[in-house]
């Protein structure tokens, strides 16, 4: 009899079990190593190995139960007086969140975050 521990397909690709996949990815995040290094030293894809660990965080991290998605922003043109030294812009986003910026250098990156967060990601 021909038996082997790792099972093949039809096409001879070597097929894993969840307990294979989650040991891979466990001795890969233990090694130190890039994921093409330690996929082309162990035998695996490398695509293969990168989608194992996509799908164990998934799995491993599921949406908390019972947060809602996300609102919708809408941004309001607004003129600012020049304000004095010391003295700083808060902008309230959704959900509470306080924005406040305290220099001019900071207005760039304010505005860029706020444009981001107008299109958020389907939840």
């Amino acid at each position: 009899m021909n038996e082997s521990i790792m099972k093949t397909d039809r096409r001879g690709r070597l097929r894993y079990n969840p307990e294979q996949k989650k040991t891979m990815i466990d001795a890969y995040l233990a090694s130190g190593l890039s994921a093409p290094r330690f996929a082309s030293l162990h035998g695996v894809p490398y695509q293969t190995l990168v989608s194992w660990i996509k799908n164990g965080k998934r799995a491993a991290a599921p949406d908390p139960p019972g947060l809602p998605c996300p609102a919708f922003l809408s941004l309001v043109p607004a003129e600012l007086e020049t304000a004095a030294a010391g003295h700083a812009v808060e902008v309230l986003l959704p959900g509470g969140t306080k924005l406040v910026i305290t220099a001019p250098s900071q207005v760039q990156l304010a505005v860029a975050l706020i444009r981001a967060l107008e299109n958020p990601r389907p939840c």
